[in-house]
């Protein structure tokens, strides 16, 4: 068996997008694999077949991915396989170029280009298309422009880029760029005619739709010029014969994460952030004449919040069928599958093993991307309670790789049940010492659990114990659990000291004078305010920070609604309550060696955060150093270039062994 390695993640296999055929009897779904000589990533579209649980590569390209079944035997899939379509894009031109796959006769041919960027597509009859695609309102004709339009409306674009200019909030997205004035938009495509017609409002932000042929049901938020920016969205129906727009539930009422159709009744998912503020978790709701009814009361995750580095591209995270609405849902440290009810009842379908990632429900039961057994993400059918594995693509990693399980801790602090987990180093000898490295999760409201973590089985194959625990805040324990508004750094920072301490008493073989912590954007921010609150650990890596709460108001694409629900006040009123729980004010306090790694293009916390809380060690007199990525945003552990993921890596993995393993290199 040999030891894991840095670069291993280059031939992980990435699954993602599984959706079934209307049958039922077929699902597609996408593979990504790091494409090291581009720096980037390619993906394929496979097959499985119920039939006889057969499993094929469809595509080879390596270009392919968002596929949309037309009938039980022909796909749609996106592609930017055409160079002279690729050109025109480098040029300033948008489009979505769609080609169309037999099946069962792997026949495959060109079929749509559509002039804007595609997120989701729902097929109607006659030739006709529902489309969610980005509409840019600095451009708002680029799209249909003819000659010579087009060619001056592109040349005015390519001059403007050297500038931007913001008059509303968010003007800019973390992954997405400069969004002033872009929104997504519903629109509707003729594919004979190849005519686009927006058809929601050019102010609002379309989140999730349905289609049922008759009629698009979406929500969607706006964000006119002169007013704070909120999580709360309305819900709209459009209907495809009279292009009338209806309201169904107002503005400024529900944050909305699910709508569909149950029997012709719309249902959502929805919160009104009065108990619990933007974390809150959503009930169930069925429209009714009189207004939204609830019918399933939920006080758990609605989501999947269970951190990995082993995951590319998305997929479902709710289906809405005749029985009831199926969503993920955090518990402890995994994700399973549950459905509310139209009779109020909220059923778990998935087992405690591991995260299910993205699904589908069908006459066979549930197929799924998930990661269970500790293994990378692979392909599963759930019927009757029982949970196959359909694919192998990344079983080598098993077979071939020294890879250790977590160990569950169960602890308490202030009388909260408390969980963690410790992998310890491969090849453990219970007669050495060897350092550790506390890691703490995102978020706050995400989870770590017993899933598959890159980083963390490199470090155990370094010599290392890897520890981490889902402290208060964290996701998988309710509402009340994840409710920690306003006491950053507090009840948080006693459970995972607590949790570091229960994990030295519990394996004396971690030496408690070599510790590191670490962590990324909520984890960073808990890494900066641990070192300025205890000297215990030897070394620390901040990564996608945040350092003051006073800065991060102005500057995230969170705006001010984040802080503001954080604190429950603006800078103006309660500016020493910010400053108070930002750790930047504590700096002067640090003894602690730091690593910063951030991303230029982090708009989520952005990178003056790692540079204000850099500068103050600085200034202190305190070892730092700071790692700047180009071209990269918030997701660079998850998602970011491959080269770049591995130089971060490297980088925070090489400051560890300089500060607690003096002879090791990397």
């Amino acid at each position: 068996m040999e030891r894991l390695k840095l670069e291993d993640f280059y031939a992980y296999q990435y699954l993602s997008d599984v959706c079934l055929s209307p049958d039922g009897q077929s699902a597609v779904f996408v593979v990504a694999k790091a494409d090291v000589p581009e720096n980037g990533y390619r993906s394929w579209l496979y097959l499985y077949q119920y039939a006889d649980q057969s499993v094929k590569r469809l595509t080879e390209g390596g270009r392919e991915k968002a596929p949309c079944w037309l009938d039980n035997g022909k796909l749609l899939y996106q592609t930017t396989s055409a160079e002279s379509l690729r050109e025109k894009v480098r040029k300033g031109e948008v489009w979505s170029d769609y080609r169309l796959l037999d099946v069962l006769t792997g026949e495959d041919a060109a079929f749509m280009r559509i002039p804007a960027k595609v997120y989701a597509l729902w097929p109607g009859e006659g030739g006709k298309f529902v489309l969610k695609c980005a509409y840019n309102g600095n451009y708002p004709g680029l799209h249909s422009a003819e000659e010579p339009e087009r060619s001056q409306a592109l040349a005015d674009k390519e001059t403007e880029a050297d500038y931007l200019i913001a008059d509303e909030l968010p003007f800019r997205h973390d992954g997405e760029g400069f969004s002033n004035n872009i929104r997504k938009r519903l629109a509707l495509y003729d594919r004979e005619a190849g005519r686009l017609e927006w058809v929601s409002r050019d102010l609002a932000d379309v989140e999730h739709a349905v289609f049922d042929g008759r009629q698009v049901v979406y929500t969607a938020h706006r964000i006119p010029k002169d007013r704070r920016m909120l999580y709360p969205t309305g819900i709209y129906r459009y209907d495809i014969a009279s292009g009338a727009t209806e309201e169904l539930v107002p503005e400024n009422i529900y944050r909305i994460r699910i709508v569909g159709l149950v029997h012709g009744e719309v249902v959502f998912s929805g919160s009104d952030l009065k108990r619990y503020g933007n974390q809150e978790n959503p009930w169930f709701y069925v429209l009714r004449p009189s207004g939204p009814a609830v019918f399933a009361r939920n006080e758990e995750s609605a989501m999947n919040s269970v951190g990995s580095d082993c995951r590319y591209g998305g997929g479902a995270s709710y289906r809405v069928c005749e029985d009831g609405i199926y969503f993920l849902s955090t518990m402890g440290g995994h994700a399973v599958v549950k459905r509310a009810a139209m009779d109020g009842s909220i059923t778990t379908l998935t087992s405690s093993n591991g995260t299910v990632d993205c699904f589908d429900v069908g006459s066979h039961g549930i197929i799924c991307v998930a990661m269970k057994d500790h293994r990378l993400q692979e392909l599963y059918t759930i019927s009757g309670g029982l949970e196959t594995r359909r694919t192998s693509l990344n079983e080598w990693v098993q077979t071939e790789r020294s890879i250790v399980r977590p160990e569950r801790i169960a602890f308490e602090n202030c009388g909260v049940p408390l969980e963690g987990w410790v992998i310890k180093p491969v090849d453990f000898d219970p007669d050495r010492t060897y350092p550790g490295i506390l890691d703490i999760h995102g978020g706050h409201k995400c989870a770590y659990g017993e899933v598959y973590y890159h980083e963390m089985q490199l470090w155990a194959n370094e010599g290392y114990f890897v520890f981490f625990a889902n402290p208060r805040g964290s996701d998988g324990g309710g509402n009340t659990f994840a409710e920690i508004i306003g006491r950053y750094g507090e009840i948080d920072y006693d459970d995972l000291m607590k949790f570091t301490d229960v994990v030295l008493a519990r394996y004396p073989q971690l030496d408690e004078g070599r510790l590191a912590v670490t962590g990324g954007s909520y984890g960073g921010y808990m890494t900066n305010w641990i070192i300025g609150h205890t000297d215990r650990f030897r070394c620390a890596a901040s990564q996608r920070s945040i350092a003051n709460f006073v800065s991060m108001f102005g500057t995230s694409d969170t705006g001010y609604s984040f802080p503001m629900y954080g604190f429950t006040t603006s800078i103006w009123q309660d500016a020493g309550r910010y400053w108070s729980h930002s750790p930047l004010k504590y700096a002067d306090q640090v003894k602690t060696p730091t690593l910063f790694i951030h991303s230029e293009n982090d708009y989520r916390c952005p990178i003056s955060e790692g540079i204000q809380m850099f500068t103050a060690l600085k200034y202190h007199g305190v070892e730092a150093r700071l790692c700047m990525f180009k071209g990269e945003c918030h997701e660079l552990s998850r998602s970011g270039k491959p080269l770049h993921r591995a130089k971060r890596l490297r980088e925070i993995t090489s400051w560890f062994h300089a500060h607690l393993v003096s002879d090791k290199t990397i």
